[in-house]
């Protein structure tokens, strides 16, 4: 149906497996920036791209050839499933939906994210568990206007079997395919290193060009932090299986 995944799909299983992730089942989601600054990176068919190869990596880990997708910009959406039969066009279809909006706040989006997946985002002190975890993938190219609002609810969400891949697109730095594991996104570099998490529920890169990086490159950035996290999940009592 989509043969165009098929090669991203096999590159995102050899991540899978340096990892030893082969067999892991999770749910995967994409949460998205809308803000202003982010059109040219729409209009060019760079995110059109990138979410393509977010896909692949969910019909790695979810059988059901989906993906949940999230927005924020001056206000957060649910913008429904990309699937493989959806694809092609989602980008398109997405900004016909939702128009780019004039602010940054993460923490609207965490907070919708959290209701969707676990029913409250409100203060936790205790796990609340699931049979499989949720590897969101958020994406910004800017800091936001609620650190304070974000950094609560991240360590709230700590107690909840979600991990918060963040990505940030920081066109102003260079390095080698563009990539760098430091940047000008000093708010997320804490939100990786946070303090008072019941568990390290955050990863963090910044890459100048999404669409610069290989493939290859890209999903063992996805999977630095994350096998880490799925075990200590699993210790901690986040996962049921």
């Amino acid at each position: 149906e989509a043969p165009h995944l098929l090669d991203l799909s096999k590159r995102a299983l050899v991540s899978l497996e340096k990892v030893g992730l082969q067999d892991h089942a999770a749910k995967v989601a994409l949460c998205l920036d809308i803000s202003g600054s982010m059109s040219n990176l729409y209009k060019s068919g760079k995110m059109q791209h990138f979410v393509e190869r977010i896909l692949a990596l969910g019909t790695r880990f979810d059988d059901d050839g989906s993906i949940d997708v999230f927005l924020f910009g001056k206000n957060a959406h649910d913008a429904g499933e990309l699937t493989i039969s959806n694809s092609r066009s989602f980008i398109n279809g997405l900004l016909n939906t939702y128009p780019l909006e004039g602010s940054t706040y993460y923490s609207k989006a965490v907070t919708l994210i959290r209701k969707h997946y676990i029913g409250s985002s409100s203060h936790r002190k205790k796990p609340a568990p699931l049979d499989v975890p949720i590897y969101v993938m958020f994406v910004t190219d800017g800091d936001t206007f609620d650190r304070d609002q974000t950094t609560k609810q991240i360590v709230n969400a700590s107690f909840e079997p979600i991990f918060w891949q963040f990505m940030a697109i920081d066109e102003a730095r260079k390095g080698l395919f563009g990539v760098s594991r430091k940047s000008q996104f000093n708010y997320l570099e804490q939100l990786d290193t946070l303090e008072g998490r019941y568990i390290d529920n955050a990863g963090f890169f910044s890459v100048q060009d999404p669409a610069a990086i290989p493939d290859n490159e890209l999903y063992d950035l996805l999977m630095g932090e994350y096998p880490q996290w799925v075990k200590e999940a699993q210790v901690k009592g986040l996962l049921l299986k």
